[in-house]
């Protein structure tokens, strides 16, 4: 360690150094040198400590001039302030503790601290070659490291080129050239603890999580609880992991489901750690009395309950319209226009209402073309029971009624996805929607709705239709009267529900990249207190204060201002996340919240994968391990390379 590199500083500013030598200053580290400075103290003396250097990372000194300097503060010259721990030098003995404390939190140093940080590293988005990286992936694809293969087969092959023998067993051996049930079993159980156990270990690591709960079917049409827990890594990326599939057919109620949580969720210190929590649309998930989202938070306080954004806003308020048979047998039979059906009626030129679920709906025109000669048996007889529908009242009554919500909640959908962190304005979005849903609840909306259905088919009143569903001495069009108000009146009901805790989420603002030149000007103050008034217990409000404000007033500091992902990713590589630990713990948040879209990761999320195993899987038998190992293969892959992951998978399997 060069002891004369903070004299040489003070003689020549860090500024005037050629750029090189910078890098060569930064690079040998603060000086440590022993200071000869005593002070009296009443009838004792105080003097300067060597193992202050260890107890504050950013002290230095000058044995020449006898004083105690700020390292970051000494290089980069804050532009006001710090002059005594920038040039002056510090040699209060008696109030050094205060004095160093004040400096760590005060904005000059933090800003001086986060720019000694980025000198001499290249930002990530200037560092990338985005052609080498795509043809990099392309062969990733289909080389050898390929993660496309199936899981038995991988990892046995993996254990083989650890195993002579083993492997020479399975290339000759006639009789045991594979494995029985019992061990395949054994063996496909100790690998998914391996992999569980890691994921465990990373979500320890993690200051908090959020988790993401679903109810899917297997192919054995068994309810299956599956449970994603999302968090930021140490390495700052955004990870979303699945825990597992839970067997929820004998009690899909929200205590039934709530104990299947509790139960399998200890080991993750949910309580202390659950930040946010997710559900699909099942009513009674997301009621706000006696579903599970307040079972959860009366033991987990800062599980605030938030709306994915994975999930359309469209199906959610299908799924909760559900609880009406008519509208039940109405989804259900919309699901039934599948892929090729939907080629057809594109091909008649036919226009397209919003989608609202993984169906496409068009019913403007009857589409005759049930006769083509292309169409297969199935298709064709399919077709005919499709334009049957398209000519019933009630299903075209039915299509009418969403489609005028459903095109404004499809708007709704796309703008809080892409604007989740300006709260202000996806709230006045919501608002406006909710207004226009109670605007629609009305006698002329009604009638207006009515008529185009009577239009396209026939007016029940004029044919004397008596459905068995409608009261033969009830009037057709009082039915559907009432049927129209009650669905109003359901999804005016879900829409402020499910979005109940946006005005909780202003703290979303803090970090929005949009606003940072806003907040330079007037800090925001409403925001900063919602992130203190819901999970305070995390932060140490006055540096989040410090370290924001340094932010909003230094634009080196700002990274990648596109995708939040990037952001955690670029104060990490500048290791600004020890410089300002309270803003990444901010940023972490954010992201773990799930609130928003992260960036690339949320194309290829979990929960995209966990759906399409769920189309592919095998049945209930091993469901729950291989789901774990073909879902997040990738991080099986990387387990792979770490040592000492074959003896992990063994113990397993030969003491478990």
């Amino acid at each position: 360690m060069n002891v004369n590199v903070v004299d040489r500083i003070l003689a020549e500013p860090f500024d005037n150094l050629p750029y090189e030598e910078k890098l060569c200053v930064k690079q040998q580290g603060r000086a440590t040198p022993h200071i000869d400075l005593v002070q009296k103290v009443g009838k004792s003396n105080r003097s300067f400590q060597l193992s202050w250097y260890n107890k504050v990372g950013w002290l230095t000194g000058s044995a020449v001039t006898n004083k105690m300097y700020c390292w970051p503060c000494l290089l980069m010259k804050p532009s006001q302030g710090c002059v005594v721990w920038s040039k002056v030098g510090f040699g209060d003995l008696t109030n050094f503790g205060r004095a160093y404390k004040r400096h760590e939190k005060s904005n000059e140093h933090l800003s001086a601290r986060a720019r000694l940080s980025c000198l001499g590293r290249v930002r990530v988005e200037h560092a990338i070659n985005e052609g080498a990286r795509i043809q990099v992936a392309k062969h990733n694809e289909t080389s050898s490291e390929s993660s496309n293969k199936g899981n038995y087969r991988e990892f046995t092959e993996t254990l083989a080129k650890y195993d002579s023998v083993l492997a020479t067993q399975f290339q000759s051996s006639a009789v045991f050239s594979g494995m029985s049930n019992s061990i395949h079993n054994d063996l496909i159980s100790a690998l998914s603890a391996t992999v569980s156990n890691e994921i465990k270990d990373e979500i320890k690591a993690a200051p908090f999580f959020a988790w993401q709960v679903d109810e899917t079917t297997d192919i054995a049409c068994r309810a299956q609880l599956s449970v994603i827990i999302r968090y930021v890594d140490s390495a700052g990326k955004i990870q979303e992991r699945f825990i597992g599939f839970f067997d929820v057919s004998g009690g899909r109620d929200a205590q039934s489901v709530f104990g299947v949580l509790n139960e399998n969720m200890q080991g993750y210190n949910f309580r202390g750690k659950l930040v946010t929590q997710t559900y699909d649309g099942a009513a009674v998930m997301a009621s706000a009395l006696n579903g599970l989202q307040a079972k959860v938070k009366a033991i987990a306080p800062s599980a605030m309950f938030v709306h994915c954004y994975a999930h359309r806003l469209n199906l959610v308020l299908s799924q909760g319209a559900k609880c009406f048979s008519e509208c039940r047998i109405f989804f259900a039979s919309l699901s039934g226009f599948a892929t090729k059906r939907s080629s057809f009626l594109e091909s008649a030129g036919c226009s397209r209402l919003p989608r609202n679920a993984p169906t496409r709906w068009n019913f403007t025109s009857q589409i005759n073309i049930i006769a083509d000669k292309t169409m297969d048996d199935d298709t064709l007889d399919c077709a005919k029971g499709f334009l049957m529908k398209l000519e019933d009242f009630e299903f075209v009554f039915m299509l009418y009624t969403f489609e005028q919500i459903f095109s404004e909640t499809d708007v709704v959908y796309d703008i809080v996805q892409q604007r989740a962190m300006d709260v202000l304005y996806c709230k006045k979005r919501i608002e406006s929607l909710l207004a226009y849903v109670k605007e629609k609840r009305s006698e002329g909306a009604f009638q207006t709705v009515y008529a185009k259905a009577a239009h396209l088919t026939s007016d029940p009143q004029t044919e004397r239709l008596r459905k068995r569903r409608l009261l033969q001495l009830q009037d057709p069009k009082e039915c559907y009267r009432n049927l129209y108000m009650a669905i109003l009146d359901n999804l005016s009901e879900q829409i402020p529900r499910r979005f109940a805790n946006l005005e909780s989420m202003r703290f979303l603002e803090l970090v929005n990249p949009g606003k940072f030149d806003e907040m330079r000007q007037i800090f925001p103050e409403e925001a900063f207190q919602s992130v203190l008034k819901t999970y305070g217990q995390f932060f140490d409000s006055g540096r989040l204060r410090s370290e924001l404000q340094v932010l909003y007033s230094n634009q080196d500091l700002q990274g990648n201002r596109g995708k939040l992902c990037d952001f955690l990713l670029f104060m990490k590589d500048m290791e600004l996340d020890s410089a300002m630990p309270q803003l990444y713990k901010l940023l972490s948040l954010v992201g773990t919240i799930g609130a928003t879209s992260a960036g690339g990761e949320r194309s290829f999320s979990c929960l995209n994968r966990l759906k399409s195993y769920t189309r592919n899987t095998m049945g209930q038998g091993r469901f729950s391990s291989l789901a774990l190992l073909a879902i997040e293969r990738t991080l099986v892959k990387s387990l792979e390379k770490t040592p000492g992951c074959v003896s992990g998978h063994l113990e397993h399997f030969l003491y478990t």
